[in-house]
């Protein structure tokens, strides 16, 4: 009958065609790798920077004065975690939250201007370096903002490679193990990768992949899957 031979020729006969479930969210649309040619790609920080963001060396602070003053100037984070504050001299702000640091430099500042209050904001974010290796794309050290999560180093890195797995992500910090990740639950749940974000030193680990089964006939997601336990 032809109901049925319509029915039954939209069925893959075979499964040479299958991809990995999950591994085109790391290519662009023409089917090419986010990082560039020279291993780079920089991913835009998609966080908004709070008030308990921490400050380190390399961040830009622009600091508004208004009141007993009405002045505008930008700091930048030393080394030595400190910013110099005009008439007030150096004040230590790394490992501060925004919002603290905001406190403790109108402090500052009202003891040398008369009623004078102050607004911090971030004018240009440090960047930190990490680490990715195993079984992605290009694994090496990569720049990124101090905003940035696993998943946006995991990006730069342009993703896992055909053997690497979908189904484990370990983020170290020295010898610490911090997280592992289930890359299936942001693929299929959109849960992302933000419950810790990236220090310098930090390393992306990704293992080979485990065990496989592919899976094709009258599914909607015909393709190659990757168990887990």
């Amino acid at each position: 009958m032809r109901s049925l031979r319509d029915l039954y020729t939209q069925i893959p006969q075979d499964d040479d065609k299958l991809k990995r479930f999950g591994s085109e969210v790391f290519l662009n649309r023409d089917g090419t790798s986010l990082v560039d040619s020279t291993g780079s790609r920089d991913m835009p920080a998609d966080l908004p920077v709070g008030p308990d963001y921490v400050l380190g060396p390399g961040d830009g602070l622009t600091i508004n004065l208004w009141g007993g003053v009405s002045q505008s100037f930008t700091r930048f984070v030393d080394p030595e975690g400190k910013i110099i504050l005009p008439e007030a001299g150096a004040l230590v702000v790394a490992g501060l939250t925004l919002q603290h640091a905001q406190l403790n430099i109108e402090r500052a500042l009202k003891e040398q201007f008369h009623n004078v209050q102050a607004d911090v904001s971030i004018a240009r974010l440090r960047s930190v370096r990490v680490y990715v290796v195993g079984d992605v794309q290009r694994p090496g050290a990569y720049e990124v903002s101090s905003l940035s999560t696993p998943l946006n180093a995991l990006y730069a890195a342009g993703g896992p490679t055909g053997i690497g797995s979908l189904r484990i992500v370990r983020h170290y910090r020295g010898a610490q193990l911090i997280r592992e990740t289930d890359l299936y639950d942001f693929l299929l749940h959109g849960v992302r990768m933000d419950g810790e974000r990236l220090q310098s030193g930090d390393t992306l680990l990704v293992p080979p992949a485990g065990s496989q089964v592919a899976v094709f006939g009258m599914v909607k997601r015909p393709a190659i899957y990757e168990l887990k336990g």
